[in-house]
């Protein structure tokens, strides 16, 4: 019995030597391990080892890559846990770091697939930084909840986080599966899952305001993430003029994960009354600047809500139906977001009225016979057109009014900046302006008609506009 209690305990006291000299979690495994794992250099400020259950604890600790100007993570306490089934398969039942701070920074490094699996990765209250060229400092992520399970497992990994997204500053929820890993290239390694964005505020983009809710899927390879997805905005406001209407949206893109670049593949928007379909693209261009280039068409929709967003007055000097197709390249730059847009579009409105019933009554009486006790009500009129927006000036290089009674074409320009209007053209009608009571022929009637007198048939008159789009003038063109 002694001999065998005596075996025993030699048995155990070899084996206790042994588990030191190999023990996982000893300090310089550790840190090997870790080092290994993100390309740098790591050091502890404190270390211990815990045997039950077995694992250890480190404070303090900082991953330095070579060269860096600072670290790229700093963990105020990272717990490391695991059990008997786990020291015998390599794996770690849990890994917690409490406090963590990771500082992104663009590297060349490469790293090593740890052999070790990660059965659960907890990284709440973290904060990730990235760094870019603003006033305001670095994005911060800040991750309330965020945990992988099966971490360089041989199935997928899963995970899920709840973070404050910076731009636009919102509640971010986001879960699904990654792998697994794609260690010769790790950007064509699958991704799939779910996302929820809450009350985003838009206000932190120049020229709009609003509150941004999101949810949709995204699946795909992080080189090339598919995404499909709704928003809604119930008030998208311009905020030089404070106006807003209610925008909802079902799209399909796709982003790069290395870049961030965004392609619309697809876009169904509903903005007030238009019915919109867009394209295009949120990328970089060849000085590495990222533009947004979008192509909208609008088949339905009313102009009335197409121009209340971007005018200063109460509501949209005219009403009527309208199509359009629109295309939009928005550069980035704090320049304001009326002469840094360029815009180009064909246009057509049907059905067209002036919205303010001061104007129509106006107009109706400009050339109203004597006799008459009632003005008559505005014809609806056609407008169609090409303008092309560049440096806060519209240009209008075909701009066709048409009523039942005359018709007129104009060119020139609009300053949405000053409001100033100036538009050359001819109006053309077929009966005597003096039996005008209405349509766009009664704008000019009282100007043009002293000087058309006995001209009862066609008469083709050059004409301008001038003033501002609160307060229009109307006149001959004489040096036209």
């Amino acid at each position: 019995m002694l001999v065998s209690a005596g075996i025993l305990l030699l048995a155990v006291g070899v084996g206790l030597v042994l588990l030191h000299i190999y023990w996982p979690f000893s300090e310089p495994t550790v840190r090997s391990e870790l080092s290994d794992a993100a390309s740098a250099q790591v050091t502890f400020s404190k270390f211990h080892i815990q045997y039950f259950p077995p694992g250890c604890v480190a404070e303090g600790v900082t991953f330095t890559e070579s060269g860096a100007a600072g670290p790229l993570i700093t963990i105020r306490r990272l717990s490391i846990s695991s059990n008997v089934f786990g020291l015998l398969h390599h794996h770690v039942s849990l890994i917690r770091a409490e406090g963590a701070r990771i500082f992104w920074q663009h590297s060349s490094r490469t790293s090593t697939t740890p052999q070790i699996v990660i059965d659960r990765l907890v990284a709440d209250d973290a904060v990730v930084e990235v760094p870019r060229d603003s006033e305001n400092g670095p994005l911060r992520f800040v991750f309330h909840q965020f945990s992988i399970d099966n971490l360089h497992g041989s199935t997928p990994a899963s995970f899920s986080a709840v973070l404050e997204n910076p731009l636009p500053k919102g509640l971010l929820r986001i879960s699904g599966k990654y792998g697994p890993w794609n260690k010769p290239e790790p950007m064509k390694t699958p991704v799939d899952g779910t996302y929820t964005l809450e009350n985003a505020d838009l206000g932190v983009f120049p020229a709009i305001a609003g509150f941004l809710s999101s949810t949709g899927r995204f699946k795909g390879p992080f080189e090339a993430i598919a995404v499909d997805g709704r928003t809604q905005t119930p008030d998208l406001q311009v905020t030089q003029t404070h106006h807003g209407l209610p925008l909802q949206t079902d799209f399909s893109a796709t982003v790069k994960g290395s870049s961030g670049e965004v392609f619309l593949r697809s876009v169904k928007a509903q903005f007030g009354r238009d019915n919109l379909d867009i394209h295009g693209s949120i990328a970089k261009d060849a000085n590495g600047a990222r533009v947004a280039n979008l192509d909208l068409e609008c088949e339905k929709g009313r102009i009335e809500d197409t121009f209340y967003p971007f005018i200063r007055a109460p509501k949209s000097a005219l009403s009527g139906d309208v199509k359009f197709h629109m295309q939009v390249v928005i550069p980035p730059g704090k320049e304001a977001f009326e002469k840094k847009i360029t815009l180009q579009s064909t246009f057509v409105i049907e059905n067209a009225k002036f919205t303010k019933p001061e104007t129509q009554l106006t107009l109706a009486k400009i050339a109203e016979r004597p006799e008459q006790k009632e003005p008559d009500v505005d014809d609806p009129a056609r407008f169609a057109g090409q303008v092309l927006l560049k440096n806060g000036v519209s240009r209008f290089s075909a701009l066709k009014v048409q009523d039942q009674g005359a018709a007129a074409e104009f060119h020139g320009t609009y300053n949405l900046i000053t409001e100033r209007v100036e538009m050359h053209g001819h109006l053309k009608t077929e009966t005597s302006l003096t039996k005008t009571t209405s349509g766009i022929k009664s704008v000019f009637a009282k100007i043009i008609e002293p000087f058309y007198k006995k001209q009862p048939h066609e008469t083709v008159v050059p004409v301008k506009i001038g003033g501002t789009y609160r307060h229009p003038q109307f006149a001959l063109d004489i040096l036209n």
